[in-house]
């Protein structure tokens, strides 16, 4: 007969203990043993089926009278299948219908071989030429050089003066007096010119003089700064030598004689 030992309890587990007791027809000491049972079991103190080590009770307390050990839960049952439905019976007299059969898959279509992709040319553009550059805005005119005029091809070789006719010379200032001795003279700051003027305001072939059947004749070749006649500075386009003319081809003047 074991020792019955006071518990001192809170006034509200007393109240729940006394409430459980009336309504689980149990008595209070009954539900205190219960309790203390279960907290040894589920902390180790107490464990079913060994043997118990020095110090441990010869045998685990056993369940209050009135009250039932908690049972293990057991996992509901899984709901059985539902039958697959059975196809309804045809009517009588008239044959079942034949199953249509179902339609064979259709083939996969065949991966088409690419082949090696580096084995395919490569595409026109790629070997185009670069597109040509945007024209480039022109500078200002101030900044431009100076326009140089081509250089011209050199005269057909002049032919020499018959015997016994007029001579025509070029007299101009710091320099030696030039005598015409072919039948065309090219007047001009180029170096393939017969009377060479070293002047930029002279044309490379500013002008020429022919000999005629009447005399001589000067022509202006569309020079830039033009050719004039006499102190009036009159434009000469083509115009007869006379002994005495004088001609200024830019800003050169150069005076003209004729003798027979």
């Amino acid at each position: 007969m074991s020792d019955s030992k006071p518990v001192a309890l809170p006034a509200h587990l007393w109240e729940a203990l006394d409430l459980m007791s009336s309504e689980m027809g149990v008595g209070r000491d009954a539900l205190v043993s219960q309790a203390v049972f279960t907290l040894a079991r589920l902390n180790g103190y107490v464990v079913a089926g060994r043997g118990l080590s020095a110090g441990e009770p010869a045998h685990a307390p056993a369940a209050p009278p009135g009250l039932k050990p908690a049972a293990a839960a057991k996992p509901a049952p899984a709901p059985a299948p539902a039958p697959a439905p059975r196809p309804a019976p045809p009517p009588k007299g008239r044959p079942a219908p034949i199953p249509e059969p179902e339609p064979e898959p259709e083939p996969e279509p065949e991966a088409e071989d690419e082949g090696n992709p580096f084995d395919d040319p490569a595409p026109e553009s790629e070997f185009e030429d670069d597109p040509p550059p945007e024209d480039e805005e022109p500078p200002p005119e101030d900044d431009l050089p100076p326009e140089e005029e081509p250089e011209p091809a050199p005269p057909p070789p002049a032919r020499p003066a018959p015997g016994g006719k007029q001579s025509l010379t070029l007299v101009m200032a710091n320099r030696d007096p030039f005598k015409m001795v072919t039948d065309v003279v090219t007047i001009g700051r180029g170096k393939t010119c017969e009377f060479v003027i070293e002047s930029n305001r002279v044309s490379r072939e500013h002008a020429r003089i022919i000999r005629e059947a009447g005399g001589f004749v000067l022509e202006d070749n569309n020079s830039s700064n033009g050719t004039f006649f006499g102190p009036n500075k009159e434009k000469v386009t083509r115009r007869p030598i006379r002994d005495g003319d004088e001609f200024t081809f830019g800003t050169e003047k150069i005076k003209f004689q004729i003798r027979k």
